[in-house]
């Protein structure tokens, strides 16, 4: 009746990753995936990007240095752990170490000004007026 050839039969054995395809069993004396994902405790880990990305961002908006330290170091060590395979979003790290370091840069820069102002006279806050 019809010239198509009959589907293909699915394979016998697991890919190479030793994990069987669409969350069937595992194959008898493998080890089995760590909860979690990537190791074990990966949320934990994965929230070190996202924080260093609000970190970073709340360091350039308004808080200034007191973020955007924090944003370096809790950055750092979301790299470290996406280094470690422990996180995925060691990109949003790299992204917060980013910010904080231009959030330093703001800060750095506002000081200067304010210091050559008040040394020239003309400073933003004159309390002499009040």
């Amino acid at each position: 009746m019809s010239d198509l050839p009959p589907p293909p039969q699915p394979p016998q054995q697991p890919p190479a990753g030793g994990q069987p395809p669409y969350g069937g069993q595992p194959p008898y004396g493998a080890t089995p995936p760590p909860p979690g994902g990537f190791g074990g405790n990966s949320e934990e880990k994965n929230s070190l990007g996202t924080w260093a990305l609000v970190l970073g961002i709340l360091g350039i908006v308004c808080c200034g240095i007191f973020t955007a330290i924090p944003a370096l170091i809790v950055g750092k060590k979301s790299q470290e752990a996406e280094a470690q395979g422990l996180a995925t979003n060691g990109q949003l790290g790299k992204i917060g170490v980013i910010l904080g370091w231009i959030g330093i840069a703001l800060f750095v820069i506002g000081l200067i000004i304010n210091v050559i102002l008040f040394a020239s006279g003309a400073a933003v806050w004159n309390f002499e007026t009040y």
